[in-house]
């Protein structure tokens, strides 16, 4: 019985890898592909081990040094004096700080869930967990991004605990210089979940540099790591704060195999991160128009469409979530929120020429204008020319080269 188990579940993972691999086109735009060289650090036995702040788990020696070297290393890349790499999502960062910054009835601020904001840190989510009073920034729907002259009034006014930057929704950078410091008694924290890859080849903004204490997120969106979270600073006191929380009330098993996938993921920004964050935003300001001019409606497009990873179709969510479907019926991955991601694209190779291509399979599925099938052979064609990974490291994983000499 066990083994038909097993059978089972290795032809449902099989079949999932051909069909999202190598048939069709990932735009989701919290979504990326880690490298062969960081996918192998899960195999390791790093997967089954525990360490521990306080030293309670003997035989960390080689443990602790991973960690070690991946915050060194996160460091380096992000410019930052502190980096804590054992949030295991980016939700989970966020979590830290508001549960180690912020107590019960304390004023946050973020960009409402109705305007993009992340849900999980409004009162849909941790906000009523933790009981806090979510307030919420001004909001230019023609710009897609914060009113920074109504926003600062508010802050002045309601005098907020925290203000977080960041959304799930972010084509633009987000006003930082202005609305930072606008209150000494606010600790301004910048939520990178989706532009990290973009930060760390500084192609986006720069937070830690722009007024923000803190700048936290996901390791696997722009940035090409496996799913997990970070924190950064270059306020000690304020790190120390957060940072001493998080064992073991917040993170218990950092899951040690995963902070060695991460750390060769920054390994590759270090070398990379400037081509491919260029790249990205290239490629997304480049989807944006030509889906733009192939008559699909784009946010933003008197502001160059993009200058993060994403590109915003215009649509109401009814339309968008008929839209998803058509997509996926053509073997083009989108989530519901239409939302484009170009990351994964990028990181497998796609130029700006192709982009001119991705926006005629999109529109043409949006627009009725052929029928899905002929869309979905001329997807797979697309996707069978670009199968070899980019920005990566070139050497050979020696821990899947000790495995192949065995």
């Amino acid at each position: 019985m066990s083994q038909q188990y097993l059978d089972r579940l290795e032809r449902t993972i099989k079949q999932h890898e051909e069909w999202r691999l190598k048939e069709c086109l990932n735009l989701i735009p919290s979504e990326n592909q880690s490298s062969l060289h960081s996918r192998s650090m899960f195999m390791t036995d790093l997967g089954g081990r525990y360490s521990a702040p306080d030293k309670f788990y003997r035989g960390t020696r080689y443990i602790d040094e991973v960690q070690s070297l991946a915050e060194e290393v996160a460091r380096k890349v992000f410019n930052a004096r502190y980096a804590d790499v054992r949030p295991l999502s980016g939700h989970v960062a966020d979590m830290a700080v508001l549960l180690s910054l912020a107590a019960q009835g304390d004023k946050v601020l973020s960009v409402s869930p109705e305007n993009g904001g992340y849900p999980g840190i409004s009162h849909l989510g941790l906000g009523s967990l933790l009981g806090l009073r979510n307030l919420y920034f001004a909001f230019n729907d023609q710009a897609v991004n914060i009113d920074a002259r109504a926003s600062r009034v508010i802050i002045k006014e309601e005098k907020p605990k925290l203000v977080f930057f960041g959304s799930s929704f972010i084509p633009f950078p987000h006003p930082t210089r202005e609305l930072a410091e606008v209150h000494d008694g606010s600790t301004y924290v910048y939520d990178g979940s989706h532009v990290l890859g973009l930060i760390a080849g500084g192609e986006f903004q720069d937070p830690l540099r722009e007024g923000c204490s803190l700048l936290i997120g996901s390791t696997h969106k722009s940035l090409p790591g496996p799913q997990g979270g970070i924190i950064l600073s270059n306020k000690e006191e304020l790190f120390s704060a957060v940072s001493s929380k998080i064992h073991p009330g917040i993170v218990d098993n950092v899951h040690i195999n995963r902070v060695a996938s991460l750390t060769v993921a920054l390994l590759e920004m270090m070398q990379f991160g400037k081509a491919y964050a260029k790249a990205v935003v290239q490629n997304s300001h480049a989807l944006g128009k030509a889906l733009d001019e192939n008559g699909v409606k784009v946010r933003g497009a008197q502001l160059g469409y993009s200058k993060s990873h994403q590109v915003l179709l215009d649509y109401d969510t009814t339309r968008l979530q008929f839209i998803s479907g058509r997509l996926e019926q053509a073997n083009i991955i989108v989530d519901n929120g239409g939302r484009l991601g170009v990351s994964e694209l990028t990181r497998m190779g796609y130029g700006v020429r192709e982009m001119d291509e991705v926006a005629d399979l999109v529109s043409t599925v949006i627009l009725g204008k052929k029928p899905l099938d002929q869309v979905k052979k001329r997807v797979r064609s697309l996707v069978r020319n670009f199968q070899t990974q980019k920005y990566v490291l070139k050497s050979v994983p020696a821990i899947l080269e000790s495995q192949l000499q065995a």
